[in-house]
């Protein structure tokens, strides 16, 4: 009997310690496993969670402000705001016809054509191309009259009207020619209203401006000129004065200004300054200047 005994205890020692094996090699992979796992979640899923919080925050901080505008623009966009949307529209529709029609005014002086007194119909528009090339040697002639009759000295060439010579002109020829003379004859009337010039030194029609931008040529084009002067020097501001308020639309450019050993007075004038000395009545000389200007004027299409 103790011989069964001690092979029972030995069955059952072997048992135990297969199942106490099987166990340990159980937890042993659970151990592995959990490992695994816990060193996937630190390289990968960790940082990926990271990134994806961020994200969503991100989101979150843009949704807020978003949310909050949207509220307001509920609040803004209402019927008084679109009322008074509609009469801003309407008011900017008003003054854009209104300088609409402040450009047409001021280029219809610059386009038209002459006119000459019908014994029946009063003024007409001259059509015939041999009547306008009449009137214009008529009027050329009279402003260098008015010109001369206000000692008003010119320099060779000052004014450039065109010289038909014996042909009769077309009307392509005519219409920018015209327009040339509206020009010459805004600055002679100038020169004629007090405006201290002494002498029209010249007046030059350049080919480019500089400071017009062709990409505005669908609504405007420019006619460039110089114009150079001897000026009594404190007329200036005059003159500048009287080109600006012309019907002709006149911008100014550049404006360059150079003394000279010249003075004037009511009767003459003085080449010399030391003159003065024997001439008790202006013990005070207006110099003269020279001032020229860079000038376009303003060709509209309206």
């Amino acid at each position: 009997m103790d011989i069964g005994q001690g092979m029972n205890f030995s069955k059952l020692r072997n048992k135990l310690t297969g199942f106490f094996t099987g166990i340990r090699g159980f937890w042993i992979s659970i151990g592995a496993i959990f490992l695994i796992q816990l060193t996937l979640f630190f390289v990968f899923i960790f940082p990926l969670s990271n990134q994806y919080a961020k994200t969503y925050k991100d989101l979150d901080d843009l949704t807020t402000p978003l949310e909050s505008y949207a509220l307001k623009v509920k609040n803004i966009y209402n019927d008084k705001w679109i009322t008074s949307k509609k009469l801003e529209a309407d008011l900017y529709e008003q003054e854009l016809e209104k300088c609409k029609t402040f450009l047409k005014e001021k280029d219809n002086r610059l386009e038209a054509v002459f006119f000459i007194e019908d014994s029946e119909k009063g003024l007409i528009k001259i059509k015939d191309e041999a009547l306008w090339k009449n009137e214009y040697v008529k009027r050329v002639s009279g402003l260098l009259t008015k010109l001369k009759a206000n000692n008003i000295a010119l320099g060779e060439g000052t004014l450039p009207f065109h010289d038909w010579g014996s042909g009769i002109p077309t009307w392509d020829t005519i219409l920018p020619v015209q327009k040339k003379f509206w020009i010459l004859e805004a600055l002679v009337n100038v020169a004629l209203n007090n405006a201290g010039i002494t002498k029209l030194e010249k007046i030059l029609f350049r080919e480019s401006s500089f400071t017009y931008d062709p990409s505005f040529a669908q609504h405007y084009t420019v006619i460039p000129l110089t114009i150079q002067v001897e000026l009594q020097a404190d007329r200036i501001k005059f003159l500048l004065h009287e080109i600006l308020k012309s019907d002709i639309p006149f911008v100014i450019e550049g404006i360059n200004i150079l003394s000279t050993d010249k003075t004037f007075n009511s009767n003459s004038l003085m080449e010399n300054a030391n003159i003065l000395d024997n001439d008790t009545d202006n013990l005070f000389p207006n110099p003269i200047i020279d001032v020229t200007l860079e000038v376009q004027v303003i060709d509209y299409k309206t």
